[in-house]
């Protein structure tokens, strides 16, 4: 692999040979910045230091101590000069990364976090911005209501979503996951996530779908002979700390922009209720679209049904 250029980080490559000390390589005003190890099992790791030629030190203690001991064969290195949150930040945007680029990663904190441990602002696209923490309990609420422009063509399709039987159980379920798992929905909404009313995307078999950033998060679907009622699934992520709730239909989830999804399957909507009145589901929930909307505004905005969005946030009760 050729030494990359990750977000303004220009990274170089440091000959270990065994080594313990890389005292030689770096000056000390050059010891500050972030690090990445390639390993002899084909693992890597992606770290920061403010001198790094002592924490290479720390580590090489460590590594020879595990079981089996591990032996870095490999160093990137590239300088940052800044406080403690930027070099926070360089790290959390190397992981990216790397993890985005299917490097297996040693890092579990981090990956997958995107901006960094704490909670930020991001950008609505609307002249305002939203803090989106990991925290579920420090969910924000909104500031300003809802606001978008007239569309024909999505008003019909969510009046026509609207006079099918289901929807009124179909809609306080979306209210009730809406409400619970994405921060401040009115400041947010057609920008952070997205609702679909009857999308003509895959063969038209979705009723409605909640997307947030890049990639669906709630979806429902049209009933089949095998399961007339509507059905779907929710893409969660485990919280640190936090246990995934027991559900019998569960499988890994391949998206880009949400690594290492589990989707939670349900066949009937109270089914889905019985799911997401779990509180460690709606941590799971709540974690990864957290973890989307801090990559910023959606791809998808062009296909928001402002209509359903406005129903649904009626009543959230989300202020």
């Amino acid at each position: 692999m050729p030494t990359p250029m990750i977000h303004g980080l220009r990274f170089k490559q440091l000959e270990l040979d065994g080594r313990a000390s890389i005292s030689t390589d770096l000056t000390d005003e050059q010891a500050s910045g972030i690090y990445v190890y390639e390993f002899t099992d084909g693992m890597w790791y992606v770290g920061k230091s403010k001198n790094v030629k002592a924490r290479h030190v720390q580590h090489m203690h460590d590594y020879r101590h595990e079981c089996p001991a591990r032996i870095p064969k490999r160093m990137l290195w590239a300088e940052v000069h800044g406080n403690e949150r930027q070099l926070d930040y360089a790290e959390t945007q190397a992981i990216a990364w790397f993890e985005q680029r299917g490097y297996p990663l040693l890092n579990t904190m981090k990956t997958g976090r995107p901006r960094g441990e704490m909670s930020i602002v991001v950008d609505t696209g609307a002249g305002w911005g939203v803090p989106i923490p990991w925290e579920r309990e420090n969910l924000p609420k909104s500031a300003r209501p809802f606001k978008y422009q007239p569309d024909e063509e999505k008003r019909n399709r969510f009046e026509k979503l609207k006079n099918m039987n289901c929807y009124a159980e179909l809609a306080a379920l979306l209210r009730y996951y809406i409400r619970e798992t994405i921060p401040a929905p009115e400041d947010t909404a057609g920008t952070l996530w997205t609702a679909t009313a009857l999308p003509t995307t895959s063969g038209g078999s979705r009723l409605c779908t909640i997307s947030c950033q890049n990639a669906e998060t709630l979806v429902i679907l049209k009933g089949e002979p095998d399961n007339p009622g509507p059905f779907g699934f929710v893409n969660v992520k485990q919280p640190e700390g936090g246990m995934l709730p027991k559900w019998r239909k569960r499988y890994r989830q391949d998206y880009g922009t949400l690594p290492n999804a589990i989707g939670l399957y349900f066949d009937t909507l109270k089914e889905a209720d019985r799911l997401l009145h779990k509180q460690n589901a709606l941590e799971a929930c709540y974690r990864a679209n957290a973890e989307l909307m801090r990559r910023g505004a959606s791809m998808y905005r062009r296909f928001n049904n402002p209509y359903l969005v406005e129903d649904l946030l009626r009543e959230t009760g989300s202020k």
